[in-house]
């Protein structure tokens, strides 16, 4: 029996909110609907707010929204971020200036810190605590409104301030990465992030691959933005494989046997 469009739409998002996330093609498959007709229905959805948007489905408009704490971030996937780091720390050269987003990966980078002659400019309250006692380097704080939950300042300050900055390299943290580029839960830290990524010769996104295909809430940046990404391995076969081969971005990850790839 044939669903009418309203009433299709109505089961879609009965079914994304049960299930947290459902896939084009699953969709497609439920209600005998070409992809494309799926994939209209979503974007009018995501324009009614009632879920968001994916490459290849959609998810619950509370996953996307939903922001860990900096100490539940701290524990995850603690192995990449300290491969990332170390890879990361690899770009860094004596007398430049290096700004660290706040953020779990961009923290284990104060963690392993080993550079001499470098000024180092942090949103975050945990980074600045890391690298307090550091006597070869210069430490700047960005000032502004403090965020608890992550540990951040945000805010017009912050925004001000880095507007008068020029920073040689920024490495910055996310909690989605998509084809379009990548995201994160909070409109401030966002703003703040896309002020980080102005004044930036090159920037630098720090993201482990359990990111990958993950939406939040709001858009810090595309990736005609971003310079380089750093990750923990090899990017899957497939799509994003195919988009490596066709993207501007440098990407680096450390190979199986050790070494390094772009």
């Amino acid at each position: 029996m044939p669903v009418f469009a309203d009433e299709r739409k109505a089961r879609i998002a009965q079914h994304v909110l049960a299930h947290q996330r459902a896939t084009v093609s699953e969709l497609a498959q439920m209600f005998q609907a070409s992809e494309s007709t799926i994939r209209r229905d979503l974007q009018e959805l995501e324009e009614q707010g009632v879920l968001r948007r994916t490459h290849g489905g959609a998810v619950a408009k509370e996953i996307a929204a939903f922001e860990p704490t900096w100490s539940e971030k701290r524990i995850q996937n603690q192995e990449a971020k300290m491969h990332i780091a170390a890879l990361a720390l690899e770009l860094v050269r004596p007398g430049q200036v290096v700004l660290l987003d706040a953020g779990t990966t961009t923290y284990e980078l104060a963690r392993q810190w080993r550079h001499e002659g470098v000024t180092v400019v942090t949103n975050s309250l945990d980074i600045a605590s890391e690298l307090r006692s550091r006597r070869e380097l210069e430490l700047v704080l960005l000032g502004g409104q403090f965020r608890a939950k992550t540990g951040a300042f945000v805010g017009p300050f912050a925004e001000r301030m880095l507007d008068e900055l020029h920073v040689d390299i920024a490495f910055l943290g996310a909690n989605g990465v998509d084809f379009r580029g990548f995201t994160t839960p909070n409109p401030q830290e966002a703003a703040v992030k896309r002020a980080m990524v102005r004044c930036a010769d090159r920037a630098v996104l720090v993201a482990d691959r359990t990111k990958l295909d993950q939406i939040a809430f709001v858009r810090v940046a595309t990736w005609d933005e971003i310079d380089t990404w750093i990750s923990d391995g090899p990017l899957p076969e497939g799509e994003w494989r195919r988009w490596q081969a066709e993207a501007e971005v440098e990407f680096i990850c450390e190979r199986e046997d050790g070494g390094v790839r772009g």
